[in-house]
């Protein structure tokens, strides 16, 4: 069972991620701390890249434990692997907007 827990491990954090980031993005707009300048960029910005590097570090480091997956073990090793892998990709996909495009509109 925690074999097939670990399979998955890496799209559940993705999950997470998205609904955190995009959750804190929310409180961001509704208490106004956009506009709340730390140097050049704001409070909410600052919240929500952070947010998203430190997810894209646990992601990262679940990838880096799991790369002898690989090269040999059985089908959920690789499995798990894969799926660290994949929810990296998408974390750092779906996590981009947070750096590249307005957080409020």
């Amino acid at each position: 069972m925690i074999a097939l827990l670990r399979a998955v491990a890496g799209l559940i954090v993705w999950a997470v991620a998205f609904s955190a980031i995009y959750g804190a993005q929310g409180l961001v707009c509704a208490r106004g701390w956009q506009d709340v300048a730390i140097g050049p960029v704001g409070l909410g910005r600052a919240l929500l890249i952070a947010l998203w590097l430190a997810f894209c570090a646990v992601l990262g480091r679940m990838t880096w434990r799991l790369r002898c997956a690989w090269h040999g073990g059985v089908f959920l090793d690789r499995l798990a692997a894969a799926s660290a892998v994949v929810g990296l990709i998408s974390t750092v996909y779906t996590g981009l907007p947070v750096v590249a495009t307005a957080v409020c509109r």
